[in-house]
C-alpha cells in the first residue's frame, strides 16, 4: 500500500503544477492574441535574433530622429509666425509714417512716432520668442534673448543722432548703426551668437541652420522702426520740416525692408517644407520596418485563438477533476 499512500500525497501537487502550467499558457496565448506577436521571440525565431535586433535598433534611431524633427518643426513654425507678425508691423508702420509725412502736422507726426515706438516694442517681443525655454532667434546662444527692450535700443541709438539737425544725417546714422558690419547693432544691441547648426534628422541628414535676428531683413526693419520712433523723440531737436522728412525716410526704409523680410520668410518656408518631407520619410520607413518586424515575430490570430480555447477547456477539465477528487473519501478513492 506504500505506492498508494505516496500517490495520495503527490496527486494534489501534480494537479496544482498542471494548473499553474495551464494558467501560464493561457496568459501567454492571451497576450499573443492581443498583441499579435509571439511572447517568446527567441524560441519563435529558433535563436536567429540578428534580423530582429537590426530592425529594433533602426526603429530606435528613427524614434530619436522623429523626436528631433518634431522639436525643430515646432521652432521653425513659431519663427514663421513671428516673421508674419513682423511683416504686418512693417506694412502698418510704413503706411502710418507715410500718411503722417504727407499730413505734416506736429500732432500727427508725434502720434505716428509714438505708434512706431509701440511697433518697435512688439517687434522686439516677437524676435525674443522662446520655444521650450530656448530663444529662437539667438543662434547658438539659446539661453539669452537676442535683443534688449525697445527703450534700451533707442537709448543706444540716441547718442549717435543727438546734435544732428537734418533728417538725412539721422537716416544715415541709423542705417549705419544697424546695417554696417561691426556697427552698433552687432557690437551693442544683438546679444545672441552665430547661427546654430540644425538638429540631426538622419544618418547623413540635418535640419538647416536657424535664422537669427542678425538677418538683413530684420535689421532693416528695426532700423526703419527706430528711425520712425525718433520722429517723436523729444531728445532729438529737428525742425518740423525735417521731422516730416524723417517720417518719409522711415516709411521708405520700411517699404524697402519688404524684399529682405519676404526672402527670410521664404527661406523659413522652405525649411518647413523640408521638415515635413523628412517627417513623412521617417514615418514611411518606420511603417515598413514595423511591418517587417511583425512578419518575423507575428502570430496567426486564428491559431492563437484556437490554442487559447484548447488551453481553457483543459483548465476547466482539470478544475472538474480536482473538485471531484477532493470530495472522494478514502474508501471511495481506494
Amino acid at each position: 500500500m506504500s505506492w498508494l499512500s505516496l500517490g495520495s500525497l503527490a496527486l494534489p501537487y501534480q494537479l496544482q503544477r498542471q494548473g499553474v502550467s495551464l494558467r501560464s499558457e493561457i496568459a501567454r496565448l492571451g497576450g499573443e492574441l492581443t498583441t499579435g506577436q509571439t511572447a517568446s521571440p527567441q524560441r519563435h525565431l529558433r535563436g536567429d535574433m540578428g534580423p530582429l535586433a537590426a530592425i529594433d535598433q533602426r526603429l530606435a534611431r528613427i524614434d530619436s530622429f522623429q523626436q528631433g524633427a518634431r522639436l525643430v518643426a515646432n521652432r521653425v513654425n513659431a519663427m514663421q509666425t513671428s516673421l508674419t507678425t513682423l511683416a504686418t508691423i512693417r506694412e502698418d508702420s510704413a503706411s502710418r509714417m507715410l500718411t503722417a509725412a504727407a499730413a505734416g502736422g506736429s500732432e500727427s507726426l508725434a502720434a505716428a512716432g509714438r505708434s512706431a515706438k509701440a511697433a518697435l516694442v512688439d517687434s522686439v517681443a516677437a524676435l525674443n520668442l522662446r520655444i521650450a525655454g530656448q530663444a529662437a532667434f539667438s543662434g547658438a546662444a539659446t539661453d539669452v534673448s537676442p535683443l534688449p527692450d525697445a527703450e534700451a535700443i533707442l537709448a543706444a541709438v540716441l547718442p549717435l543722432v543727438s546734435g544732428l539737425d537734418n533728417a538725412q544725417a539721422v537716416k544715415t546714422a541709423v542705417d549705419s548703426a544697424f546695417n554696417d558690419p561691426g556697427g552698433l547693432f552687432e557690437t551693442a544691441i544683438y546679444q545672441g551668437a552665430d547661427a546654430a547648426q540644425g538638429a540631426v534628422l538622419g544618418d547623413e541628414t540635418a535640419s538647416p541652420s536657424y535664422a537669427t535676428a542678425t538677418d538683413p531683413g530684420i535689421r532693416k526693419l528695426l532700423s526703419g522702426l527706430v528711425m520712425a520712433a525718433l520722429v517723436a523723440e523729444p531728445g532729438l531737436s529737428l525742425p518740423q520740416n525735417q521731422k516730416q522728412d524723417l517720417a518719409r525716410a522711415s516709411a521708405e526704409a520700411l517699404f524697402g525692408a519688404s524684399t529682405h523680410l519676404t526672402s527670410l520668410q521664404a527661406q523659413v518656408g522652405d525649411d518647413q517644407s523640408a521638415l515635413d518631407a523628412r517627417q513623412l520619410q521617417l514615418a514611411t520607413e518606420k511603417d515598413a520596418l514595423q511591418s517587417a518586424r511583425g512578419s518575423l515575430i507575428g502570430v496567426d490570430p486564428y491559431e492563437a485563438a484556437t490554442r487559447l480555447e484548447e488551453a481553457r477547456i483543459q483548465l476547466e477539465t482539470l478544475y472538474t477533476v480536482t473538485a471531484r477528487t477532493s470530495r472522494l473519501s478514502l474508501t471511495g478513492y481506494l
